[in-house]
């Protein structure tokens, strides 16, 4: 096992600064474009072996993994996107409501939860690799002698690069490791060109590009709003439209605020993602409707995605937003108006 990998640490700064951290991400992406996998000594099966560097630090692998368990949904989703079965996986019962799409592929092993994944099952699985996020951090030790870990934290509000940015750059080094790199540069493409035609759509639409405050209920009275390293801030800048509230990075791009918080959204439109199930009562209190945005019928409901997975999600993300948005265009006959009242 241990031929297998190699670590060598080294240190990252923690970047707050909006503009420092835009930079960083182009840059870090660009590195992530352009930089092919390096020789550093032959391989199990002679082909060169690659380094790969993830939130520690730069590891080594001289022969690709075939046996992979992934304890984070935004991981285990950009395994599938490069077509990658994992042998063990956790938390696949919730998977099929909250993530939905991509569908898991027949024959994962369930190994317990994300939060408490079972260490004597995973081992069980006679993983070559485990991959982590910030989550699991605690049992890095223990899982570290079952096998290899690559932990990836761009969830934290600390990461150099927000979620979307991060999780396109694990995409590509995970392309790297399993040989796939054409397949997620391509999704990467894929990616750009649906958000740049999705913002099109939109401000044809609209006449303009709208102001967009992406929201989740999380009480009566409470809410989420995305922030400015969520994955719906980024499908939204890169269809070209902003978000009024601009706010600081936080923790899985989430921040909690008051429905009274956004009394002076007078001209924004409002999409807030479903599920929730106090959705009917919400909408029909006096608080919600006495908002600008419920008074002018600006209020749309998006269907269910994940806002913190991988590269598919940013798709889902930006399909999801765009759909519920384009009801509320000035030609669409206000198809969410009456229920958003």
């Amino acid at each position: 096992m241990n031929n297998l990998f190699s670590f060598r640490r080294s240190s990252s700064n923690a970047v707050n600064a909006p503009g420092r951290r835009k930079f960083l991400a182009a840059a870090l992406l660009c590195a992530f474009f352009s930089t092919k996998a390096e020789a550093i000594g032959p391989s199990e099966a002679g082909r060169p072996a690659r380094r790969i560097r993830d939130s520690r630090g730069e590891h080594v692998f001289p022969a690709t993994p075939s046996r992979v368990v992934a304890l984070q949904w935004d991981l285990l989703e950009n395994l599938i996107a490069l077509g990658i079965r994992p042998v063990g996986a956790a938390d696949t019962a919730p998977w099929r409501q909250w993530v939905r799409t991509p569908a898991l592929p027949e024959g994962i092993a369930d190994v317990g939860t994300r939060a408490e994944p079972n260490i004597e099952r995973i081992a069980s699985l006679k993983p070559d690799l485990i991959l982590i996020g910030p989550t699991q951090l605690d049992r890095l030790q223990i899982l570290g002698k079952i096998a290899p870990v690559l932990c990836f934290e761009n969830a934290k509000k600390e990461a150099p690069l927000g979620q979307a940015e991060g999780t396109i750059a694990n995409l590509l080094a995970l392309g790297r490791l399993f040989e796939r790199e054409a397949r997620a540069q391509a999704l990467v493409m894929r990616i750009d060109e649906t958000l740049a035609r999705l913002g099109e759509e939109i401000r044809h639409a609209f006449g303009g590009a709208p102001a967009v405050q992406v929201i989740r209920f999380s009480g009566p009275t409470t809410l989420f709003v995305y922030t400015s390293n969520s994955i719906a801030h980024y499908a939204l800048e890169k269809m070209g439209i902003r978000q009024p509230l601009d706010l600081p990075a936080a923790d899985y791009g989430l921040t909690q605020l008051r429905i009274r918080d956004l009394k002076n959204l007078e001209e924004a439109y409002v999409i807030y993602v479903r599920p929730f199930a106090m959705e009917k009562k919400v909408l029909n209190s006096i608080l919600w409707r006495a908002t600008p945005f419920a008074r002018k019928g600006r209020v749309a409901a998006a269907e269910p995605y994940w806002s913190h997975g991988g590269a598919l999600s940013i798709l889902a993300t930006a399909e999801s937003i765009c759909h519920a948005l384009l009801t509320l265009a000035p030609d669409s006959g206000g198809i969410h108006r009456k229920e958003a009242a």
